[in-house]
């Protein structure tokens, strides 16, 4: 009889005990279930099969692996199923869906190669990139938690090693568990305001006008802050809200702010935002290719023309005040001859997209701050690398294989790997490729290009009929037969 254990990464139905009860009855299989906060590595029996329920969103393989990792669980005996579409009660019509999954996790093959998922631990030392001095205080957060910095001199060198990095410099070689980026960046206000704008003397950047703010009355005037650019930083958002919203109670101003997009995500910015719209700022998202600006007859002010993006209405203000908000431009770090790998890497330029992180880079392990001092995004990505370390990364032993006997050492993989993860080995007259477990992110290219089939990605495999759950689609499973 086989046994099977489930595991909920989130609520724990009412109905699953009862279900359980009454399985024994149906199935040949003794089910148990757990939380799990409830998992550990003591597990009541040896379990055959292991179901993993949760939100879609929890039940990406790196976190799988890493619950693996820490309860000694083979990947491989390790099904998924979300939570989304869990039956509500037993009388749900989702529970022959339920029970044809089961009956399908019991039928599923064993595995041809135990796998072994491994938190491997990090060196808690970082190095810290930069052309400028950087920060004190930057310095100070992460030795708070036990981090020792690295600032390597130029020239250097960075290669991978395993999960670790190591920096050949004149001092020597030096082993680093992650590295942080501090570029450099400038101020940047990408929309022309045109010259006779510019002569209304009433177009300021916000710095400027945050000074005459205390000084002056503004009463019942009209101030347009025009944000063109997208990466703004969280900061400079806190102080467009304080002081959009004290023009308006103070003075009875009218206060407009147009931008691309308006930013929340910080800490206190959705209170001030809201707070902001209670008092009267309007915010309105536009097409700054439409925005046109024209300065009165009198030129004391400047007309606003503007379409907003939320209902397409043209929109014509006179306005007593510009005020310029620039966000800014990163200026890319150059890694042409310092970073060593199976492919040129000449910088590490984060997306330009408003929902990723600044300090996002698309290599594992490497940071990059949003600037060289203590701000609110600094500390957001101070925290993320603190969690990096603390989390460390989670590998699979044997699940990526080579088979020496049809390897024809073509280099197709060596040169196909993203993550520098095959290395070649063996003595000058037999040699093969081998995968560096360590390093190696399952990503599949090497398996789907080999032309000889040498490579195999167990649990993973493409094209074949496996039990591993990427192939099962919960959806996909027939409720009479439970087939695919």
């Amino acid at each position: 009889m086989k046994t099977v254990l489930i595991v909920s990464l989130g609520d724990t139905r009412s109905w699953m005990k009862p279900w359980i009860d009454q399985i024994d009855t149906h199935f040949p299989v003794r089910v148990h279930s757990l939380s799990s906060a409830e998992l550990g590595n003591n597990l009541p029996l040896d379990y055959d099969r292991f179901i993993f329920t949760g939100k879609s969103l929890l039940l990406h393989r790196e976190n799988i692996a890493r619950i693996c990792a820490a309860a000694n669980i083979d990947p491989l005996r390790v099904f998924s199923y979300p939570e989304e579409h869990l039956p509500q009660s037993m009388d749900d019509e989702k529970i022959n869906q339920w029970n044809s999954y089961l009956h399908q996790v019991i039928l599923a093959p064993e595995a041809e190669q135990p796998v072994e998922a491994i938190n491997l631990h990090l060196i808690k030392k970082i190095a810290v990139l930069g052309k400028n001095p950087i920060d004190d205080s930057i310095l100070e957060e992460f030795q708070k938690v036990g981090l020792e910095i690295f600032q390597p001199i130029f020239p250097f060198a960075i290669e991978r090693q395993g999960i670790q990095y190591c920096i050949e410099s004149q001092t020597g070689a030096t082993i680093v568990g992650g590295v942080v980026v501090v570029p450099e960046f400038q101020p940047v206000f990408s929309y022309p305001i045109p010259n006779e704008v510019d002569d209304t003397r009433k177009v300021f950047f916000l710095e400027d006008f945050k000074n005459k703010v205390p000084m002056r009355n503004f009463r019942k005037q009209t101030a347009v802050f025009l944000i063109p650019e997208v990466m703004v930083s969280a900061e400079t958002w806190s102080t467009l809200y304080d002081i959009s919203q004290l023009l308006v109670q103070r003075d009875q101003a009218q206060v407009f702010i147009l931008c691309r997009e308006a930013v929340v995500a910080g800490d206190g910015l959705e209170r001030k935002y809201l707070e902001s719209r209670k008092s009267g700022v309007l915010i309105e998202k536009i097409d700054f290719s439409r925005l046109i600006l024209q300065p009165s007859l009198d030129m004391r002010g400047s007309w606003v023309r503007f379409v907003t993006e939320r209902d397409g209405i043209s929109q014509k203000i006179l306005s007593d005040w510009l005020i310029k908000v620039p966000g800014k431009k990163f200026i890319p770090y150059d890694f042409t001859k310092i970073f060593s790998g199976d492919r040129l890497i000449p910088s590490l330029s984060p997306l330009n997209n408003i929902n990723l992180p600044l300090y996002s880079l698309p290599l594992e392990g490497w940071y990059q701050l949003p600037d060289n001092k203590l701000t609110i995004d600094t500390h957001y990505a101070i925290q993320e690398v603190i969690d990096y370390f603390q989390r460390g990364v989670t590998a699979e032993r044997n699940r990526a294989m080579v088979d020496e006997e049809k390897c024809v050492l073509c280099l197709t993989c060596l040169r196909t790997c993203p993550w520098s993860a095959i290395d070649i080995e063996g003595t000058s007259k037999r040699k093969k490729a081998r995968i560096n477990w360590e390093q190696c992110h399952l990503c599949g290219l090497c398996s789907t290009s080999c032309p000889a089939g040498a490579i195999t990605l167990y649990g993973l495999e493409m094209g074949k009929d496996q039990h591993n759950s990427r192939r099962l689609e919960v959806m996909g499973v027939s409720e009479n037969t439970g087939k695919i």
